[in-house]
């Protein structure tokens, strides 16, 4: 036997005997369950999947058909997609945030405007109507249903401005 041959079948008899990857299939479920954290599955939904469906691969792997070098293969893919996945959704995140930090602001603004402008005698059934749009919205915020707060307060808006301004120039 040469020497190539000799690496060759130690090569395999000792990867038979390897070790399952617990550490990196560990190391991946983590960083799976951070971008889970981050709500990953709505603001970067294909990297998550992505990720989620490797690890699955690599556990399968690992479990059934003890093909550690694959299962490490599909974590490592796992890890990098969820790390992409967590870095996006936090940054739609904080673009989601942000804009309905401004929506907020000017949706109560307007609410005021219209208040201290005759609304609250003249019309007042609407403006506790929309007051409570407002505030269903904002519940919405302190739930996390940030997609969701943000297409409300989208739609409120020019209806807020239409009905703040019937009270602008009384």
């Amino acid at each position: 036997m040469t020497r190539r041959s000799v690496a060759c079948v130690f090569f395999l008899a000792t990867a038979g005997c390897a070790q399952p990857p617990t550490d990196e299939l560990d190391i991946t479920s983590s960083r799976v369950e951070a971008a889970r954290q981050q709500d990953a599955a709505i603001f970067a939904p294909e990297l998550f999947a992505e990720a989620e469906s490797s690890l699955a691969e690599a556990q399968r792997l690992a479990a059934t058909e003890r093909d550690y070098l694959a299962a490490i293969q599909a974590a490592a893919h796992s890890t990098l997609r969820a790390n992409e996945a967590f870095f996006r959704a936090r940054s739609e995140r904080i673009v989601v945030v942000r804009r309905l930090d401004q929506i907020l602001f000017e949706l109560k603004g307007l609410l005021e405007m219209a208040a201290h402008r005759g609304a609250a005698e003249e019309a007042p059934a609407e403006l506790s109507a929309l007051q409570t749009r407002y505030e269903a919205i904002r519940a919405m915020v302190e739930a996390s249903d940030l997609l969701d707060a943000l297409a409300a307060g989208m739609a409120l808006k020019p209806e807020l401005l239409a009905f703040e301004e019937r009270f602008r120039g009384e």
